[in-house]
């Protein structure tokens, strides 16, 4: 590789949903994942400024001496067109899905699919503890917060007492 930096842009809070769905009543029948990705407006309009701020900090004086060129996507390419284009082509997930069978408190939470305490809703000796839990998403990598429901999880199941709130 030849000497150079990189910058990543990411969408942390994408208004664009995917979708899990059985593909058939067989259980060995791999689920349907639809990703869906930069499927709103919003979501491609915030790639394409993240990708105009990237580039106004690699203009600045402080790095202008270690800057050469622009590889990618290249400098005429500043238009929502070519933005987009070099989007489709180079972009990626992080792929940390979660979401897809979220956490509810009250029963008439009818589109939560497990409890507080990651019990499956209508079944019994089963929970869920994974990111699929989550009812919203993070502005983060959602390691340390899947890390947080396992470590919870674990006390539910040995019976734990829940500590007392903090008072922050």
């Amino acid at each position: 590789y030849a000497d150079g930096f990189a910058t990543r842009v990411a969408v942390l809070r994408p208004e664009s949903r995917g979708s899990v769905t059985l593909a058939s009543a067989d259980p060995r029948t791999p689920p349907r994942i639809v990703q869906n990705f930069l499927a709103t407006d919003t979501d491609r309009r915030t790639l394409r400024a993240g990708l105009r701020l990237a580039r106004e900090v690699g203009q600045q004086p402080a790095l202008r001496p270690f800057i050469e060129a622009e590889t990618a996507p290249g400098p005429d390419a500043w238009s929502d067109a070519g933005l987009d284009a070099h989007i489709a082509t180079t972009g990626i997930s992080v792929h940390h899905p979660m979401g897809t069978c979220r956490m509810g408190g009250e029963d008439s939470d009818t589109g939560a699919v497990v409890d507080a305490e990651l019990r499956v809703r209508g079944t019994e000796g089963l929970r869920v503890v994974d990111a699929s839990v989550m009812p919203d998403l993070i502005g983060a990598n959602i390691n340390a917060a899947v890390i947080m429901i396992a470590e919870k999880a674990a006390d539910l199941i040995r019976g734990c007492t829940p500590l007392a709130p903090a008072a922050v």
